[in-house]
């Protein structure tokens, strides 16, 4: 599975802020490396027992990785410095991640290794955990299962109706509700990845994503409000 490293975006210090909480995600430890994610109680609307958030993708990473595998597994092959790297890349969305990686300067690779997760995965775990792509969601067993290896469209439709409230970006909820009709379809997994990536360089300065808000109990499974 392409890019396991789900503090990747810990090493941004926008997600390290104390407010607005939702963007309270990562604490730097001794070594300057990203802490676990810092989960927090979903608000509950009504009565109910509190429960942990945690980072529920949308788009699931089965979906991702019918594009992010192949090209994860090419990298590693084809790669063995960053002038490899450079020359490897060929679309807009990965130049977009690369500089981001930069930016914030993430280990995106490790040339010494032969394990293509372990070589190249910082760089794809970019793409994978994007908080544009992350709803600070109850865990899918307090949701009857939901939403599993499928697109959240419960998150997507409170989104669509919360777009100011909630920061979302127009062309990534667009490009959401296009991949939503089709969701195998390789050309609009990649148009989803990169209409996600087009929010990084964004991310330098403002947060997005990582979305919170209020759930409710309708016999004992959550569900947005």
């Amino acid at each position: 599975m392409a890019g396991d490293n789900d503090r990747v975006h810990g090493y941004n210090p926008i997600y390290r802020v104390q407010n607005p909480v939702n963007f309270h995600s990562f604490e730097l430890d001794s070594k300057n490396k990203p802490t676990n994610f810092i989960y927090q109680k979903v608000t509950i609307d009504g009565p109910g027992v509190a429960v942990d958030d945690h980072q529920g993708h949308i788009v699931p990473q089965n979906t991702l990785n019918i594009i992010l595998n192949p090209l994860m597994d090419s990298m590693a092959k084809n790669c063995k410095n960053l002038p490899d790297v450079e020359s490897f890349i060929k679309n807009t969305w990965m130049q977009l991640v690369y500089d981001y990686g930069k930016k914030i300067n993430v280990p995106m690779f490790d040339f010494e290794d032969s394990d293509p997760e372990t070589k190249v995965g910082g760089f794809f775990s970019i793409v994978t955990w994007n908080p544009v792509n992350i709803c600070r969601a109850p865990e899918d067993k307090k949701r009857n299962g939901v939403p599993g290896n499928t697109i959240d469209t419960q998150v997507e439709q409170y989104l669509a109706a919360h777009k100011d409230q909630q920061g979302v970006n127009a062309a990534w909820l667009s490009s959401l509700q296009t991949l939503m009709k089709d969701d195998k379809n390789p050309d609009k997994i990649t148009d989803y990845i990169t209409k996600c990536s087009d929010t990084l360089s964004g991310q330098l300065t403002k947060g997005i994503g990582y979305y919170a808000f209020p759930w409710k109990y309708t016999n004992n499974i959550l569900n947005p409000v």
